[in-house]
This record gives C-alpha cells, sequence and structure tokens, in this order.
C-alpha cells in the first residue's frame, strides 16, 4: 500500500501580493473532501498556523520540513538558525554547563527530543533555542558537526570542543556573525530540499539493495573487528555518518557504509531484523558477522547486483494558474499518519496508556527518553538486565506518538507527577497525568459516530453480561462471536445463547479496531495478554483510571 502527498502552493501577485494558497493532499485526488489542509492567508500570519497544521501529522520530521518548504511556509532551514548563530548558541550552552567535550550522541539527542545528559549523568531539558541549534547541527548528515568538530584537530572522533567554535571562526569554517536571524530561504522547493530528498532515500534513481546493504555492513564488522554490530551502533551510522569501534572510540565511516545502514534500517528496522535474528533465532539487537551468510544460505536474503532501481516517487507539474502554481508529488509508501507496518498512530491517551503498561509488564519503574527515542525508531528497548529485546508493534506506535512533534508528550508525561523534565518517565506520571486531566484515562473511549457505548461503558456491559451468566473467564472468541452473530456460548454445558442487542453492542465495540478495547479490558488486573476477561478486570480498570464508572 502506497500514499501520495501532493502538495500545491499558489501565490497571486497581480492584485494582492499578501495571498497565498496552500494545499496539501495525503490522500489523493483534487476534491475538497480529500484535501487534509486546504490553507488561505492574506498578510495575517496564516503560514504559521499552515506550518503547525503540517506539524500535527503523523509523518516524520524530515517529511514534514520538505513539505513545508515546498508550500513556502518554513522547513528545515527556514526555521532554523544559520550555521554561524548554531554554533555560537550550541559553544554558549558547552560552557554554561561546563561541557568540554560535547558527543555527537548529546547533540543527537538535544536535536531529536530536547534533553541533554550532563557532566553529572543527569538528564535535563534544554531551551528551545539549543534544540533548534543542535537541529542545525544534525542537519544534511550532520555536515555543520562534522565541519566544527575537526576545527582544532583535523579529526572525526565524534567530539565538539569547546575551542573547535572559535577555531571555526579563525580559519573560516563559520562565518563570527553568531546573530538569531534564520537563513533566507526561496520559497517552493529549492534544490537544497530536492537534495535532502535524495539522501534520506526518498529520490533516488538506486540505492543498496538487501544484499549490497547487508554484505556492506557485513564487511564493515570484518573491517573493524566489531563482532557483534547492536541496533543502537547501527542507528547511530544511519542517523549521523558516526560508529564506535571496540574500544568505544567514535570514527567517521565511508559514505556508502551509512547509505547501507540507513538500508538497514528501513520500514522500522525490518531488514536488520531479518539478519540479526538469521543464526540463533534471537531477536536481541545484534547483528554478528555469522548472520549475513547464514541469512544467504537459508534464502533470507538472494544474492544479486547490490543495487537496486527504484522508481523516482516524485513528479513536478508546471506552472498553470495566476502567478504559476508549482505542484509535486511524493509517494510515502505507506499510509499517512502511519505507525509501524503502516498502521495508525494511537491517540495520546492511548499511547500513554499502552507505554504504562509496557513498563508495568516489563518491571520498568523509570523510562528514559533515550529508551523511547529508541523504541520508536527501532522497535528494539534495553531492560534493565542491560539486554535489547524488540519490543510490540503497538509499543513501537504508541512510543511513536509520545516522541512526535519534539516529543510533546512525552514531555507533558514525564512532568505529570514532580513537574521535573529531567527525562525519565515513571509509571506514577501516568496516573498523575490522569488525575490531572493532562490526558484521559478512557483511551479509546468517546462516542464511536453511531451513538454506540463508550470502552468503558461497553466493559461495565460485558462485566454485567459475565456476572449474570455464571461466565467467570470470558474468550476473545466468545466475544467475537457475540459481536459478529449475537450469540455467545454459556455455562454449564456451553451452549448458545442468544445475548440483548446492547451486549452485542458491546462487544462490538470491544472488538473494533484490532480488539483494542478487548485488549484493554483482558490486561487491566493481570496485565497478561492472554485472550481471557475477568470478572475482576472492569474494576481493576476503573482503579487505574483505564476505565471511567
Amino acid at each position: 500500500m502506497s500514499t501520495t502527498i501532493t502538495t500545491t502552493t499558489t501565490t497571486y501577485t497581480n492584485n494582492d501580493p499578501g495571498t497565498f494558497i496552500g494545499t496539501l493532499h495525503l490522500r489523493g485526488g483534487d476534491a475538497p473532501e480529500t484535501h487534509d489542509i486546504e490553507h488561505c492567508n492574506h498578510g495575517r500570519g496564516g503560514k504559521g498556523e499552515l506550518a503547525d497544521a503540517i506539524d500535527d501529522l503523523g509523518l516524520p520530521n524530515w517529511l514534514k520540513d520538505f513539505v513545508k518548504n515546498s508550500m513556502g511556509v518554513g522547513g528545515e532551514g527556514a526555521n532554523l538558525p544559520s550555521d554561524a548563530s548554531a554554533a555560537k548558541t550550541i559553544n554558549n550552552f558547552q560552557k554554561e554547563h561546563d561541557i568540554g567535550l560535547l558527543s555527537i550522541d548529546q547533540v543527537k539527542q538535544m536535536a531529536e527530543t530536547g534533553y541533554c545528559k550532563g557532566k553529572d549523568g543527569k538528564t535535563f531539558q534544554v531551551p528551545e533555542e539549543v534544540q533548534l541549534a543542535a537541529q542545525k547541527m544534525m542537519a544534511n548528515n550532520a555536515e555543520l558537526f562534522k565541519k566544527l568538530e575537526s576545527a582544532t584537530d583535523g579529526k572525526h572522533d565524534g567530539q565538539l570542543g569547546q575551542g573547535d567554535y572559535g577555531n571555526a571562526i579563525k580559519d573560516g569554517t563559520i562565518s563570527k556573525d553568531g546573530g538569531a536571524g534564520c537563513v533566507p530561504r526561496e520559497r517552493g522547493l529549492s534544490m537544497e530540499d530536492f537534495m535532502n530528498a535524495v539522501m534520506k532515500g526518498s529520490i533516488a534513481s538506486s540505492r543498496p539493495s538487501e544484499y549490497g546493504a547487508a554484505k556492506t555492513i557485513s564487511d564493515f564488522q570484518k573491517e573493524h573487528d566489531i563482532g557483534l554490530l547492536s541496533v543502537d551502533q547501527l542507528k547511530m551510522m544511519a542517523e549521523t555518518g558516526y560508529c564506535k569501534d571496540k574500544d568505544g572510540n567514535r570514527f567517521q565511516v565511508p559514505e556508502e557504509v551509512q547509505g547501507a545502514a540507513q538500508k538497514m534500517l528501513e520500514d522500522d528496522g525490518a531488514l536488520f531484523k531479518k539478519l540479526e535474528s538469521a543464526v540463533t533465532g534471537k531477536h536481541d539487537g545484534l547483528l554478528s558477522t555469522a548472520d549475513f551468510s547464514e541469512a544467504l544460505k537459508d534464502g533470507t536474503i538472494n544474492k544479486d547486483s547490490g543495487t537496486e532501481t527504484v522508481q523516482t516517487p516524485i513528479s513536478f507539474g508546471g506552472p498553470n494558474g495566476p502567478g504559476g502554481t508549482p505542484q509535486f508529488t511524493i509517494d510515502l509508501g505507506g499510509p499517512q499518519g502511519a505507525g509501524t507496518n503502516g498502521a495508525q498512530l494511537p491517540s495520546d491517551s492511548s499511547a500513554a496508556k499502552t507505554i504504562d503498561q509496557f513498563q508495568k509488564d516489563k518491571g520498568i519503574d523509570l523510562l528514559s527518553v533515550e529508551q523511547m527515542q529508541k523504541m520508536a525508531d527501532t522497535g528494539y528497548c534495553t531492560g534493565k538486565d542491560g539486554k535489547t529485546f524488540q519490543v510490540s508493534e503497538e509499543v513501537q506506535n504508541a512510543a511513536k506518538q509520545m516522541m512526535a512533534n519534539d516529543g510533546e508528550l512525552f514531555k507533558k508525561m514525564e512532568s505529570a507527577f514532580n513537574g521535573k523534565h529531567d527525562g525519565l518517565l515513571s509509571r506514577t506520571d501516568y496516573k498523575s497525568a490522569v488525575d490531572d486531566g493532562t490526558i484521559s484515562g478512557n483511551p479509546a473511549g468517546g462516542p464511536n459516530g453511531t451513538g454506540g457505548p463508550t470502552v468503558s461503558e461497553a466493559s461495565k456491559q460485558i462485566t454485567d453480561f459475565m456476572k449474570d451468566s455464571g461466565i467467570g473467564l470470558l474468550s476473545l472468541d466468545n466475544v467475537k462471536r457475540m459481536a459478529e452473530t449475537g450469540y455467545a456460548r454459556t455455562p454449564p454445558f456451553g451452549e448458545l445463547k442468544q445475548v440483548p442487542p446492547e451486549v452485542q453492542a458491546a462487544a462490538q465495540k470491544l472488538m473494533e479496531n484490532n480488539a483494542e478495547g478487548f485488549k484493554q479490558l483482558e490486561s487491566a488486573r493481570t496485565g497478561k495478554h492472554d485472550g481471557l476477561i475477568g470478572t475482576g478486570d472492569y474494576s481493576a480498570g476503573v482503579e487505574d483510571g483505564t476505565f471511567s464508572k
């Protein structure tokens, strides 16, 4: 399944130079009902509103930037500071917090989440201007970071020293003018945007095939004697172009290795997951040098030329309106607002509940912002015992929602109990967020548009039916049968019995959205997803805020 984004920007210059019209299509077609965003600005600040609307879409940040630039309302490079300003801001930040060497990991963390880990090992939230400066440092495969970090000694070791800024000014790498102004940008799709999309793999005539990427990474491991390559290292290579050697020292990797790492992590790390389990069958986030050859033997991947030709998923249309109407189309390769495998991302309340249940199931009292970002990006998490494991699709999608829009939901949740932004989400935070109204305690609640029950009401209805019918445990099959046929098997002999219409409606509600309501109810008391609802699950869900009474 694929989704096409079409953006159209029209500028009228004849009579009203302040007029700006933009339309963003996410589902195809030109009918107004297919337009996700339709916007008109007559000099009243509407561009900011349009940019905000695009930010609210469930799309990767780089694609949001790409679309905003194409529509002339900002995006990466337009809203970010200049090189000089970003470098100065980061340098001042280093001095203020006495950080002699700022690593690529720290800058990346600040850029993606707005948090940084200080010398004392504690995580803290950084000001918005520092996060924007970090985003500028990491833009275009960390181009500015790489220029700055080597200004003093010429080394690309992933460490930015306090003196690098001054030396970069001396040698002319950056300007001394560190003003807060943004880089002027042309409206529409610039060459920089186009090349960014090419480098991101969204527009390409050829790129590594699965075989080519796997072989490149395997050769890289052998060359650097890396017996086990973790998903964290692969992610670092894909996003920054750096890797840590056996001794923990960072070094810059060749461009083809970074491209191979990006291929490995495409589609929520699909290729990595296939490869890492080739020898042992385990999803522990570790890729061995033997996995590649084993994957070839068992047919997981097939030998080919090493590259694949892809159809360029972008097309341009010429001007066709007053002042010109440049148009282009991007093929996302998945449904809009998509999470893992094209699944729609959950609501804030549902995502928060899922993460809270995950913490409870895994005994993780404090979940760090780094862990959350890792789950969102790769589908892996490192547990209390230090071992990495693959999380469920539901948990990964919840993590994506938590980290969307620069970690907006995570920041709201983590401070709910004590008001601190320390990059740590506790289980107490979830309860506090429900209690103070930050999020709803009824994730899937609310009218379903047809006058049907909410999940809370459906859960109570099903529980009452169980008690009246003497059913101690109600199976998923039984609920599905009720939803589809209006019949249930009841004690003592398992005979079929017709249920009242309101009970069938409740069963239908629990089975909506891949049985989301059923999953919430069945795990409310024990935390187990065993396909069985107990009569005590509803009351337990009321107590912990999952359901309203």
